[in-house]
Parts: C-alpha cells; sequence; structure tokens
C-alpha cells in the first residue's frame, strides 16, 4: 500500500533526500566544520526523531490515535525497575548532580525529547487528555472515589464498587449540582433542563419529565440556571438576597482584559485563565471553587472525607481484615496441603471423585474424605476453607495464584491452616439445614419409613425422618457454634474463675458489640459500615453548611442591619 503524504512524511522524505547533498556542499565550499557538524548532528536527531515518531503511534482498541510503547504487565513492572535503579544510582552517587545529568542526557536524547513531545502533543490528544483528567470535576471525583475504595480497607468488591460510584454522587448532591429524584435531580432555587411550555410554567421549574430531567443532569451532565430572585428565594430562604446577587455576579464573573487573575477582596472571590477556575468564599452557604463551571463547595470536600474517614476507621477497629468478607477462593476440604489428618493423609479430590455416586446410590465411605454423610450420596464436597489470592506466602500454581499453605523452602515459616470464611460457612450450612426440612417435608407427605439394616448395608436402624431430623440437629449445633464463636471474637480471654484477663481482647468494645450485633450476618457487616459512612458524610456536610451561613448571617448583621432584620421576619419571601 502506498503511503499517504503529509506535511511531516514529506518534510522527513525532504531531509532525507537533500541532508547529505547540503553538507556535501557545505563542506566543498569551506564552510567551518563547527557549522557542518552542528547541521550534521541536526539532521541525525530529526530523522531518528522521525523514526521514533513512527514507531511508537499507533491505535488503541477503542480507535484512539495514541503515542508510546504497547507494553504488558512485566514490561511495565521492569522498566519501573530501571527507574528505581537509576534514581538510586543518582542518590548514592558521589557527586549527584553531575550523575544526574548524565541519566538525563542518555536517557533523554534529542531525538527522544522531539518525538515524544511532537506525539503526545500534535498528533494524539494525550496532552490535552492529561490535563482534562486533572481539571475535570467528575473525572476528579470519579478518580477518587475509585482511589478510596481501595485505601477504605473494604474487601467486598460489591462495596468498593459502591464507594467508588458514591463518591461522585455524594459530590454533586453536597454541591448542590443535583436534588431530589422526585424532581429529576433538579436543585432547589435552579430552573429545570427541560422544562415545560412558558404557558404551563413560566418560571421554568417544572421538568417536562422527572425521568428525562434525571437522566441529563446525572448521565448528561447538563446543568441549568438559577431561578429569578422572587422564585428562587420561595425554595431557598435561607439565603439572603445580597448573597443571591453576589453569587450571581461571581458564576458570570472572568478576569479583566489584559489580566490573567483578577482578586476581588472586597468580594472575596476570584477568577483566573478567563474563567477556567474561580473561588469564592461567600458561595449560596458555604465557599467554593469552580473548575470549568462545576462547583466544589467546601462542606461537600469535608463531607466525603467524615464518610471516607469513617469507612476506613470502621473497617480498621470494627472489622479487621479477614472477618468479615475476603477476596478469597475456596479450597476442597480434601486438596488442602500439607497434611494435617494428623499423620493419615488427605486425599485429592481426583483420588475420591471415582468413588462419588450418583443421588440414590450409597456406597461405603472411608473417614478421612471431609465429605458431610448428608451429602456423600450428591457426591458434593464441603468446602473446607478460603485461600487468599494475594500475598499468600506459599506454594503457587502455574498461573501465579496460591493454593496450598505450606512455606517456600526458604522460609522459617509455620504451616497455616486455611481460614475458613464466617459468611460462607453459614451460607453453606444453611442451605445444608434448608435441604434438610425440604426433606423433611417430603417425608412428612409420603410418609415415614424404616430402615432396615440387613437389607440397606448401613447398619443404621433410624427411619428416614429420625436420620434427617438428627442430621438437622447436628447442623443447627454447627451453626450456633459458629455464630457464637463470631459473638466471642474480639472480647477478652477469661480466667479459670471466668473473669476477663487484661490485655487480651483483640477488638475494643465497639468492635465486639460490632461483632456480636453480626455474628448471624457477616455479610452486612460492610453494608452496615457503609451506611454510617455515608451518616457520617451527610451529617458532616450539613452542619458544616450551617456553621458557614451562621458566619455568613453574622457578617450580613453587622454590614446591613435592615437586611438580616427583613431577612428574620421573613419579608424576603413574601
Amino acid at each position: 500500500m502506498a503511503g499517504i503524504p503529509n506535511v511531516l512524511s514529506n518534510s522527513r522524505e525532504l531531509l532525507r533526500k537533500y541532508s547529505d547533498p547540503i553538507i556535501e556542499s557545505l563542506k566543498k565550499s569551506d564552510a567551518p566544520q563547527q557549522i557542518v557538524e552542528s547541521i550534521k548532528g541536526a539532521s541525525n536527531v530529526v530523522q531518528k526523531g522521525f523514526d521514533r515518531l513512527e514507531n511508537r503511534l499507533y491505535q488503541s482498541r477503542f480507535g484512539t490515535q495514541m503515542y508510546g510503547p504497547k507494553l504488558d504487565k512485566d514490561q511495565r513492572q521492569y522498566a519501573q525497575e530501571l527507574r528505581k535503579d537509576a534514581l538510586d544510582e543518582i542518590r548514592f552517587a558521589d557527586n549527584p548532580l553531575k550523575e544526574a545529568g548524565k541519566k538525563l542526557k542518555k536517557n533523554f536524547p534529542a531525538e527522544r525529547v522531539m518525538a515524544d513531545t511532537i506525539g503526545n502533543t500534535v498528533l494524539t490528544k494525550q496532552a490535552q487528555l492529561n490535563f482534562n483528567k486533572y481539571t475535570n470535576p467528575h473525572r476528579i471525583a470519579g478518580d477518587v472515589g475509585v482511589q478510596a475504595s481501595q485505601a477504605t480497607g473494604l474487601e467486598s468488591n460489591l462495596s468498593k464498587a459502591a464507594v467508588a460510584a458514591g463518591v461522585p454522587l455524594l459530590y454533586a448532591t453536597l454541591s448542590g449540582q443535583i436534588g431530589s429524584p422526585l424532581d429529576g435531580f433538579r436543585p432547589k432555587g435552579y430552573k429545570a433542563v427541560a422544562p415545560v411550555s412558558k404557558d404551563e410554567d413560566p418560571t421554568g421549574r417544572t421538568p417536562r419529565n422527572i425521568l428525562e430531567e434525571g437522566a441529563l443532569r446525572t448521565f448528561g451532565f447538563q446543568r441549568s440556571q438559577m431561578l429569578p430572585y422572587k422564585e428562587f428565594i420561595k425554595e431557598r430562604p435561607d439565603v439572603m438576597p445580597s448573597t443571591i446577587a453576589d453569587y450571581r455576579r461571581y458564576v458570570n464573573l472572568k478576569p479583566q482584559a489584559g489580566n490573567r487573575i483578577d482578586i476581588d477582596r472586597d468580594k472575596q472571590t476570584f477568577t483566573a485563565f478567563g474563567g477556567l477556575v474561580k473561588g469564592t468564599a461567600r458561595g449560596l452557604n458555604d465557599p467554593e471553587i469552580r473548575v470549568k463551571g462545576m462547583p466544589i463547595t467546601a462542606s461537600s470536600v469535608l463531607g466525603i472525607g467524615a464518610g471516607l474517614g469513617t469507612i476506613a476507621a470502621a473497617k480498621k477497629y470494627l472489622d479487621p481484615q479477614g472477618l468479615g468478607i475476603s477476596n478469597m477462593k475456596p479450597v476442597m476440604a480434601s486438596d488442602i496441603t500439607p497434611d494435617t489428618s494428623q499423620g493419615s493423609g488427605l486425599k485429592t479430590h481426583e483420588e475420591i471423585a471415582s468413588r462419588f455416586t450418583s443421588k440414590g446410590q450409597v456406597q461405603p465411605q472411608g473417614p478421612l474424605q471431609n465429605i458431610p454423610e448428608n451429602r456423600r450420596e450428591q457426591g458434593v464436597e464441603r468446602v473446607g476453607g478460603y485461600i487468599p489470592r494475594v500475598g499468600t506466602k506459599g506454594q503457587v500454581e502455574d498461573s501465579g495464584e496460591a493454593r496450598y499453605y505450606a512455606p517456600r523452602p526458604d522460609e522459617d515459616t509455620p504451616v497455616r491452616v486455611p481460614n475458613i470464611k464466617t459468611q460462607e460457612v453459614l451460607k453453606d450450612l444453611r442451605q445444608e439445614r434448608d435441604a434438610i426440612d425440604r426433606g423433611l417435608e417430603f417425608v412428612k407427605q409420603e410418609g415415614d419409613q424404616l430402615n432396615i439394616p440387613k437389607l440397606s448395608g448401613l447398619g443404621d436402624s433410624r427411619s428416614s425422618g429420625q436420620r434427617l431430623q438428627d442430621e438437622r440437629v447436628r447442623v443447627q449445633k454447627e451453626i450456633d457454634d459458629i455464630v457464637d464463636k463470631s459473638k466471642k471474637y474480639g472480647k477478652p480471654k477469661l480466667d479459670k474463675d471466668l473473669n476477663p484477663i487484661p490485655g487480651t481482647a483483640k477488638l475494643g468494645k465497639a468492635g465486639q458489640a460490632f461483632q456480636d450485633a453480626f455474628a448471624r450476618r457477616p455479610d452486612l457487616k460492610e453494608p452496615a459500615i457503609l451506611l454510617g459512612g455515608t451518616v457520617a458524610a451527610l451529617g458532616t456536610a450539613a452542619v458544616a453548611k450551617k456553621l458557614f451561613q451562621k458566619a455568613q448571617e453574622k457578617r450580613i448583621k453587622k454590614e446591613d442591619p435592615v437586611q438580616y432584620e427583613k431577612y428574620k421576619r421573613g419579608d424576603y419571601t413574601r
């Protein structure tokens, strides 16, 4: 296929075609050697730069023009290690500045700087995307949510996703960008994005359809203008007239001609870069900064910070890692190694799979197969434990995932027993109990049958109903024992007189109460923590906004007593 000529390709071919003849002509004309070498060096830099540029331009799977090396995970890690080694060499060198200069000259030659500059700016939108990442409030809020979900200590993927999605939503709500769902998320004091006709509602506050209004505001990020003063004050009687006037002026504020930044000390506002960034200490209720027209209020920042802090603290002190939900995969009891069967040995699943039979057929079973008696007929093993996907010091499969609780040959680590997750064990046992209850119901309807040992081969004279009832008692006792252990977790150990031993408690009183409350439903621990974080965020934001409002009222009372008295009497809302 023929190449498509353009400015860059033409310049490249022109340089390749005429650079050598030009240099030879300069040599023949007795031009200074320094000039010849400089032109020759510049030509080589440009040609190498074009080569690098061509080799590193590519299209992503989304059809976006990109620039840079296409590296896999291992290559990126190797590159990171090389950068770390280079920094260490600079840090520990006799002359760090000189060593840094050498590294820069070696790793950032002129052709690389030229190619990377053109590739990241002119030929792709990478620079624009990077700039947009740090100037788009929605993007910032989304990134904060994702990072927060990793830093809060939550273990459930669903809980992490709730934090990642909840932070932007909470930011929009607390900063006054979206309101009640009943109004299509229209905030109080603002017009609808898609209003009804002027004949139906001259104010413009009524949306055509709340679903359409909600979609435009949440997914389309559409915003609307403030209502006229008389209509605005009806929905926002907490805001004084002077505050509304100042805020309208601030929203439309831009730097004066010839200025990059304007600061108004009297109104306590600033605006910069043509209105790209602006801020005020006198918002509708609290200070705010606007980036590309999107407000980031002080109360929203304080509220989100309080919510995330509450979640992280609750997870750390009420439900530490490993007590509730964990990113673990189940392992069958017969697959657990090393040998934890007191010398008798656990057999693998493959070794005992042939001894499983279809439902209704009974075969003699050995004592070491870790299969509950009531489930042997179905050929189903009970989960014996859960192995962490990440961070387990032990042998690994070919895929790299941890499988066995055994130390590496060079580790002086005791053999670890699998950690059976409470909520999964309870779920498994409750399913067993439900299956037994269905069997009892069937026996009740069809009639119980006496079991004859010589005919059945089981050596059990109990009837079918009695066996099921005994099994149900066993399962229920196991459930109650697990719940009891969960309640006792975190509590101090007891001496022989059943008195608490000081310093032996794993959790504080709050943590003990938390584990006690959710002993039967450990799957609700993290949802409860998320609910507490949400309440903390909303409460902190409300308190902060109220304090800012009080400070503003105090200022206006001092500057304009008449306005303050009218505001207190409600004259402005009549």
